[in-house]
């Protein structure tokens, strides 16, 4: 039995969910073709998997990108979102396309609850 290493997944998984988000972006489309479906469901066990595959890649560039903001002084989560959308705006596409589905759902609130605790400010008075 070969069996793959954790990192070796990961990096497959990369490697396919990239391939098919530029073949989705040459075409114009933002909602995955019958002729991915097989690839998608033998890497990612099905369109869910795939589409946590790419929230996990949105989120985390979100957060590098508000962690800069913040950094910088300017940590507005809106403005790193539209910079993010800019930056990957098929990516966001994609997504917002299958904004109903119940894997980006989860991902979305774990990630909003990370963003609130993140961001959140602490009243201080002077002392």
């Amino acid at each position: 039995m070969n069996s793959l290493s954790r990192p070796t997944i990961v990096r497959r998984r990369r490697a396919v969910a990239h391939v098919v988000l530029r073949d989705l972006a040459e075409t114009g489309d933002v909602t995955v073709p019958p002729w991915w479906e097989d690839e998608i469901q033998r890497e990612f066990g099905g369109l869910g998997g795939f589409l946590a595959e790419l929230s996990r890649q949105w989120w985390t560039a979100y957060a590098a990108h508000l962690d800069a903001l913040l950094e910088l002084g300017a940590g507005d989560p809106g403005q790193a979102w539209a910079d993010v959308t800019e930056q990957m705006p098929h990516l966001r596409a994609v997504l917002d396309s299958y904004a109903d589905e119940a894997a980006l759902a989860e991902a979305q609130q774990r990630h909003c609850d990370v963003l609130r605790w993140t961001t959140r400010r602490d009243a201080r008075r002077a002392a």
